[in-house]
């Protein structure tokens, strides 16, 4: 690995300062290492009673980014975490944070349904120069879910899934730069437990189904990463590198006879920008990235072959303006795209914002270009998809986002926004019958319009109490189907929801006593089943949580999720847990 880690090294340093005259605009820093002790979990949401380690001060500072709640998309993971809305783009309300001194944390909880979740991190290296950061995340659950839908053959499942992580961060300064190396493996083994109301025999014998279920999928992801960054100054040249590999594996193909597939990743990327005049940059980014297959022995089986190897060419030129309160960035999105169908795509590339006061900002952000959707990512978004199949490239052909957001009252901000997304080739999840699986999720793509428009807002005003809520309305337009040899007359997204909502509340009346409060809504979802338009149960969760602070380093939690033990899915016949309780126990050190 050390081997590895210095190749990656030397080739990142040698494309760096090859590509000085050819490359982009800053990335995005990872300051949080640079500020007090900040373990990362990369894993689960932030655990309020271990947060002090891994939490930037939190002053208000309006944010360019558009920002989306992530709403749960692991059922049936249950995690401890009290469900923070997490960065809602209109800065952040908490004055302070006491400081802490604490180089490390542990935390484990169980509950219900054998849920299990636990994480673990320590700063190992903390100098001026060198910080060293490993830390590992455990996520599991193993019991049995009662069918929203039942059928003849079953009406419970046991459901299983488990996640494991354990990644090292190292960064050094170095006068003019900085160089940082990470590396990570991740594992996540889980059963496809989906209620297999959609198979046609519906005679046959529900052991033959319990069986499969028995049979665990498995995926491994084994990820090196390094880069450099040049240390950002007015007048001088900014330039930066990052190389990124995964090599993945999956234990099972279409069914239990076959191996998985596996292949592997790289994701290169180099920027530069250089000053014209005073707060005016022009810059070039350039990027390729490839994603290969192999171990595919069960092609025959199928009647196409989805596995060819992708390679994604990026260029983005750009223009910017940085002065006082206005920054506005011109630039273009070149993408083209080698797959089963090349693709070529010039999309807008534009950033603008304005701070007409101190505390408010009014934006409005246009993106597009060509998504790789590779193996990895997708199996984070939707561990079931097909094991014989994967999900296409796409082509956003813009993404537009406007908004004002503002903080001039003091403890209070607020961020009203709109946006609409046009993507060619989108994916939409639906389930099909697997003669080994019983349910899995195939892609249905799309040329899908995409709109929302909504607000959120947070608020200490009232004593005792942190507040925020978030709620959107979103709505679709399909005008075809494409990448597919059979499509339903009815043009919907299927899946996607026309309302979500997100609150989340503290209370703190008690010293060293915090109560927590989150309600989550996602509904007019609706999928595509046995060749009909089906509507999907409302997401409809109410979570609550108390955690006491017994000594400075310790404190203990008690959690109960889906308090109003509402059944519904995410993907369809996988039912999600009903209410369930878990308590843990979180350290610092």
């Amino acid at each position: 690995m050390n081997t590895l880690y210095k190749t990656l090294f030397i080739s990142t340093l040698g494309l760096s300062v090859a590509s000085i005259n050819i490359s982009a605009q800053t990335a995005a820093k990872d300051t949080t290492l640079n500020r007090q002790v900040s373990l990362e979990r990369e894993y689960t949401p932030t655990i309020q009673d271990a947060s002090k380690v891994n939490t930037l001060p939190a002053l208000h500072e309006p944010q360019k980014k558009q920002y989306d709640i992530k709403f749960e998309n692991s059922i049936p993971n249950m995690n401890i975490a009290s469900y923070p809305i997490g960065n809602p783009g209109s800065g952040d309300i908490r004055t302070k944070i006491d400081y802490s001194k604490h180089r490390g944390y542990f935390l484990f909880g169980a509950g219900m349904y054998s849920n299990l979740d636990g994480a673990a991190g320590y700063r190992i290296v903390d100098s001026k120069n060198d910080r060293l950061d490993i830390f590992a995340t455990h996520n599991s659950t193993d019991g049995k879910i009662k069918y929203l839908n039942p059928n003849s053959l079953l009406d419970q499942a046991k459901a299983k899934n488990m996640e494991n992580l354990i990644k090292a961060k190292y960064s050094h300064d170095f006068e003019s730069l900085t160089w940082h190396v990470n590396g990570s493996f991740f594992n996540n083994t889980f059963n496809y437990y989906g209620n297999p109301y959609i198979f046609s025999a519906a005679d046959q014998d529900p052991s033959l189904y319990e069986g499969f279920m028995k049979n665990n999928q498995n995926i491994n992801v084994i990820e090196a990463e390094t880069g450099i960054t040049s240390k950002e100054q007015n007048d001088a040249l900014y330039y930066s590198a990052n190389v990124k590999y995964n090599n993945f594996s999956t234990k099972y193909g279409p069914n239990v006879n076959y191996d998985g597939i596996s292949g592997s990743i790289f994701d290169a990327l180099v920027n530069i920008a250089a000053p014209l005049q005073t707060d005016h940059k022009a810059g070039v980014e350039g990027g390729i990235f490839f994603q290969t297959f192999s171990n595919t022995d069960f092609l025959p089986l199928l009647d196409k072959d989805p596995f060819h190897n992708l390679t994604i060419f990026k260029a983005k030129p750009y223009y910017s303006i940085e002065g006082g309160n206005f920054q506005l960035s011109l630039g273009a999105n070149i993408n083209w795209a080698s797959d089963i169908e090349n693709k070529f795509v010039v999309a807008p590339a534009i950033k603008t914002s304005w701070n007409f006061d101190e505390k408010s900002l009014l934006y409005f952000n246009v993106d597009g270009g060509i998504n790789d959707n590779n193996v990895v990512e997708m199996n984070r978004v939707n561990r079931y998809i097909n094991p014989a199949s994967r999900v296409f490239i796409s082509q956003t052909l813009y993404d537009a986002q406007i908004g004002v957001r503002s903080g001039v009252i003091s403890g209070f901000e607020f961020d009203i926004f709109g946006g609409y997304k046009y993507t060619k080739d989108e994916h939409l999840f639906v389930p099909n019958e697997s003669p080994s699986w019983g349910n899995v999720s195939e892609m249905m793509y799309a040329n899908l319009g995409a709109g929302h428009f909504g607000g959120a807002l947070k608020t200490k005003l009232i004593p005792y109490t942190d507040l925020s809520l978030k709620a959107l309305t979103h709505f679709y337009s399909v005008s075809k189907y494409t990448l597919t040899d059979t499509a339903p007359d009815k043009k919907e997204a299927w899946g996607l929801p026309s309302f979500t909502l997100d609150f989340n509340a503290d209370f703190s009346f008690i010293e060293n006593l915090t109560f927590s409060v989150n309600y989550i809504f996602e509904g007019g979802r609706k999928t595509y089943v046995n060749n009909a338009s089906t509507n999907m149960n409302n997401i409809n969760e109410l979570n609550i949580k108390g955690s006491y602070n017994i000594l400075d380093w310790l404190s203990f939690y008690v959690k109960a999720n889906n308090v109003m033990s509402q059944k519904y899915e995410r993907y369809y016949g996988y039912t999600n847990q009903g209410i369930n309780a878990l308590g843990g126990i979180s350290l610092k050190f």
